[in-house]
């Protein structure tokens, strides 16, 4: 009987451990302000990234999709977007460089257009820009608080909630809901922005960042 008692308590041991092992100790994790600072020094330094966006939601006229491609830290891009102009989406090619853009429409020949032009849509020529940019949102970040490290886009990342004021994070999130909580994944290796999900005023959007540092080359298309 002692043998079953031992072993029964054994057992109780080792599925209330298992069970207790289930969620990380936030205690034992970084402090969500250090590692906000650290991502925002980061991004300042980011010469060229890969990104993705995926925007949910309704706004009147046309919106915004999702949006992917490359980015210069100088303001050059090249990628597609996907426009829901209410009865069609459209995928758009564009190559943005200083103050020129390259849109090139489902049918018909690429249109060299001002920069200015984007900002109807979106312009992602700023994200990379260290004083407007990503950079700059996230130093104005407060409130952070570290929640868990887990694999984001499969990197080893941080996953912290953050609350943003409206600028300078709207210049990058068009739409930002502002002094709602945001949600961000930053690289435990490098510090890097991996992903966020930021509210809007009509929806959300996440952004994906990849490929820091790669080289690009970015020419006008023929």
């Amino acid at each position: 009987m002692r043998l079953v008692a031992l072993l029964a308590a054994l057992i109780i041991a080792l599925v209330t451990s298992c069970s207790g092992s289930g969620g990380q100790d936030t205690a034992s994790l970084p402090g969500g302000a250090a590692l906000l600072a650290d991502s925002a020094k980061a991004m300042r330094e980011v010469t060229s990234t890969r990104f993705a966006l995926d925007v949910t939601g309704n706004a009147p006229g046309v919106q915004l999709r999702s949006a992917k491609g490359q980015l210069t830290r100088e303001g050059s891009a090249q990628g597609t977007a996907n426009v829901d102009e209410g009865r069609q989406l459209l995928e758009l090619g564009f190559v943005i460089i200083g103050q020129d853009l390259y849109l090139r429409p489902p049918t018909g020949p690429i249109q060299k257009l001002p920069l200015s032009f984007a900002g109807t849509v979106y312009d992602p020529s700023v994200i990379l820009n260290p004083d407007r940019g990503i950079a700059a949102g996230l130093a104005s970040g407060r409130d952070a608080s570290t929640e868990a490290r887990e694999q984001a886009d499969g990197v080893d990342s941080y996953r912290l909630t953050v609350t943003f004021p409206a600028q300078p994070l709207g210049t990058v999130v068009p739409g930002l809901a502002a002094d709602k909580p945001s949600t961000i994944w930053v690289a435990a290796q490098g510090s890097q922005l991996i992903k966020a999900e930021f509210p809007l005023t009509y929806g959300s959007v996440t952004a994906h960042f990849s490929e820091f540092d790669a080289p690009v080359q970015i020419t006008p298309p023929a």
